[in-house]
C-alpha cells in the first residue's frame, strides 16, 4: 500500500490537533462561553485538520492479488487486475489505465499540499516506478469482474458536518456579535 504522506499535511494536522486540545483543556483562561469556544475556535481548527487529512493521508493505492484499489479522497475504485493496462504520467497526474474505462487518477502519488517533487518530472517518474514495482512484485491472480466506483461516504459525511458547523459559526457571529 502506498499512502500520500505529505510532510506539510501531517505537520499541520499535528499542530492543529494540539491547538484543539489546548482549547478544550484551558477553557477557563479564554473569556468565552463554551458554545462560542466551540464555534469560533474548534470549527476552524477542525476544518483545517479535515482539509489537511483529505489533502494528505486520505489518498492511497493498494495492490492485491486480484485487485488494484485506488482510494482518492472522495472516491474509491476497485479494479480487477485483468482490466489494468498500466500506469502513465499525464501532465502532473499519474493515472491508472483501465481497459474499457477512462483513466483513474492516483491521488496518492501526486503531492497534495507540499512535497519536494511537485513540479519536477523526475519526481513523478520516481512515483510512477513505485506503483509499477507494486504491480510487478505482487503476484496476480487474474479474476474476472468489473471496475467498482464507490464514494467514500465517511469523508463526505465529515465534509457535510464541517460545512454545517461553518454555517453555524457564521450565523452565531452574525446574530450574537462579540462584545
Amino acid at each position: 500500500m502506498i499512502r500520500r504522506n505529505d510532510p506539510l499535511a501531517l505537520l499541520a494536522i499535528a499542530m492543529l490537533t494540539a491547538a484543539g486540545i489546548f482549547v478544550f483543556v484551558a477553557p477557563s483562561r479564554i473569556p468565552y462561553t463554551p458554545q462560542t469556544l466551540l464555534l469560533l475556535f474548534l470549527t476552524p481548527i477542525g476544518t483545517l485538520v479535515l482539509l489537511m487529512y483529505l489533502a494528505g493521508p486520505a489518498a492511497f493505492v493498494a495492490v492485491t492479488r486480484t485487485h488494484v484499489v485506488v482510494g482518492n479522497p472522495l472516491v474509491r475504485y476497485g479494479v480487477p487486475r485483468s482490466l489494468v493496462e498500466g500506469v502513465r504520467i499525464d501532465g502532473f497526474s499519474i493515472e491508472l489505465q483501465v481497459s474499457g474505462h477512462s483513466p483513474i487518477p492516483i491521488a496518492a502519488l501526486t503531492p497534495g499540499v507540499g512535497g519536494h517533487n511537485r513540479v519536477r518530472p523526475g519526481g513523478y517518474q520516481t512515483r510512477l516506478n513505485k506503483i509499477a514495482a507494486l504491480l510487478d512484485h505482487t503476484p496476480a491472480t487474474l479474476a474476472a469482474g468489473t471496475m467498482v466506483r464507490r464514494y467514500r461516504y465517511a469523508h463526505l459525511v465529515l465534509l457535510t458536518v464541517d460545512v454545517l458547523a461553518l454555517v453555524g459559526m457564521v450565523l452565531h457571529i452574525s446574530t450574537d456579535p462579540l462584545t
